[in-house]
């Protein structure tokens, strides 16, 4: 695909369809049979839809660009719903599909929210919504697109502007409200177009990741229809084993938690099955095509890549934000040095630290927070660099990070101690679920949950001195400012954002430990 060709997401479709016509672009589960569309089929139904909407917005006197929100599972109907949207010039507004009722009302208008397209299962808040959303003026459920599409003929829509607004995506920040982060058609383009050579048109990629984080959309959608990738849903994380057998991928973007899990799965395996060797076992739980794992959204431990690595999987780290389309870094560490860092800084993507701040400055960076001036004025500086809020250090041109800016314990000797650098040296420890670093009465403390698993035939004092001792091992290895005075053990799980990252201000603290 000659990608200079490519100045919106309207192109992307059309020239995929182009290059790649009658391939399986998508494949899915309905019911107990597989649904295929191919690339010609996706352009066609983001045609039809797209005339869909521009007859709703003749009927409804809308002579503006629409903002059209979006919520579901990752599914065919939802590709279709944004695509057809973003394809007559008019802004998707992707919806975490986990949200209550509440929540989808609020951020329905705070976003100007004109159509909304929606899964079925969310139609017993239909009524709900109607009442709290009264600007919303038209609803399609997933279950009657493909009705809409067989009545609807294709357009071909006009041109759409490179610097039309795609995307309102809201962030699940753990403090403080979401906000919308506006990114335009060029954004997006270029954060997809900015390397060359990931992956080849035969190529297979399971998508498990929830699709309205931009992390799914730009590396698993975007790319999937740059490169011609067979695109596979993953219909829910409780049966990624069994779709990874069914679909048989051979590239997978996941998440450090993920990846964690099932390495847990495969050494289980293979303590009871001992004679098996760990490479038959990972190609028993990945299928026997799946070659390359990419990881992002977290920090990924070193040893769980080299583990990864000597399994026979690619396994590589990347590293960006929603403001950023995403990707600041690109994950290319397919060897087994798995230094820490979080992959080199992709091709147009000028990155600079400033006390200690990781700054971004990209054709893909956003056009600013909707409706919020001075969320982005504290983000953006007058000179286009992101502020990403993430400490880390640049060496030849391999990103690292150390810690997010606004976590930052300063003690009372004026010491900066960043938690994440002290929790990373818990991770990949088999009796600890969830660990939260934060200071106490002026102490650092370490909150841990236990795994159930393996602490469920310890008593109360032999979890103590499992953790302490923990405890006392990551000590040694910090300065005596950063050294954890305090220990807390919880019994239930701490507070979450929906992409199931920690809220640092917990109401609730575990039992102390003396």
């Amino acid at each position: 695909m000659d990608k200079n060709k490519i100045k919106t997401l309207y192109d992307l479709v059309k020239e995929s369809a182009s290059e790649y016509g009658d391939k399986v672009f998508i494949k899915e589960k309905q019911g107990k049979e597989i649904s295929e569309k191919t690339f010609n089929q996706f352009y066609n139904d983001v045609c039809r839809l797209a005339g869909y909407i521009l007859n709703k917005k003749s009927e409804y006197n809308i002579d503006k660009s629409a903002h059209i929100a979006i919520i579901g599972s990752s599914s065919y109907a939802w590709l279709v719903s944004y695509f057809g949207t973003v394809s007559g010039g008019n802004a998707g507004v992707p919806l975490d599909a986990q949200l209550p009722c509440a929540d989808i009302c609020s951020l329905l208008n705070r976003a100007d929210v004109d159509m909304f397209f929606y899964d079925a299962r969310y139609e017993a808040m239909i009524p709900e919504i109607k009442e709290k959303c009264p600007d919303v003026k038209e609803y399609l459920s997933f279950k009657d697109l493909p009705a809409v599409l067989a009545e609807t003929n294709p357009i071909v829509p006009e041109p759409v502007s490179p610097d039309a607004l795609a995307s309102i995506s809201y962030t699940s920040g753990t403090t403080g409200k979401s906000k919308g982060v506006m990114l335009l058609n060029r954004n997006l383009i270029d954060n997809a177009m900015c390397q060359d050579d990931e992956t080849t048109k035969e190529d297979v990629v399971l998508s498990v990741l929830p699709i309205h984080h931009i992390y799914c959309f730009t590396c698993d959608i975007l790319l999937s229809l740059r490169y011609g990738n067979e695109l596979c849903i993953n219909d829910s994380m409780l049966r990624i084993a069994q779709n990874l057998k069914l679909f048989r991928p051979t590239v997978i973007l996941i998440v450090p938690m993920i990846a964690e899990t099932i390495y847990k799965q495969i050494k289980s395996i293979s303590e009871a099955k001992p004679e098996i060797p760990e490479k038959e076992i990972a190609k028993s739980v990945f299928g026997d095509r799946l070659k390359t794992i990419y990881s992002g959204g977290a920090y990924l431990r070193p040893e769980l890549q080299k583990a990864y690595h000597n399994m026979g999987y690619q396994m590589a780290q990347g590293y960006g934000m929603t403001e950023c389309s995403p990707r600041i870094t690109t994950g290319d560490r397919f060897d087994t040095e798995c230094a820490g860092d979080v992959g080199i800084i992709v091709n147009g993507c000028q990155v600079k630290i400033e006390n200690g701040e990781i700054m971004a400055k990209s054709p893909s960076v956003m056009a600013g927070y909707y409706k919020d001036e001075e969320e982005t004025a504290k983000t953006i500086t007058l000179d286009g660099w992101l502020k990403t809020g993430d400490l880390g250090y640049v060496d030849r041109n391999r990103l690292f990070i150390t810690g997010r800016k606004k976590n930052l314990i300063i003690l009372s000797n004026g010491e900066n101690v960043s938690p994440e650098e002290i929790e990373n040296k818990f991770a990949g420890t088999e009796f600890i679920s969830e660990i939260l670093i934060y200071t106490e009465d002026g102490v650092i403390t370490a909150e841990i949950l236990p795994d159930v698993d393996y602490c469920k035939n310890l008593s109360a004092e032999e979890t103590e001195k499992l953790f302490k001792d923990k405890v006392a091992e990551v000590n040694k290895q910090l300065t005596s400012a950063k050294t954890i005075h305090r220990l807390r053990i919880r019994d239930k799980e701490f507070d979450k954002t929906t992409s199931k990252k920690i809220i640092r201000n917990q109401p609730e603290h575990g039992r102390l430990v003396k």
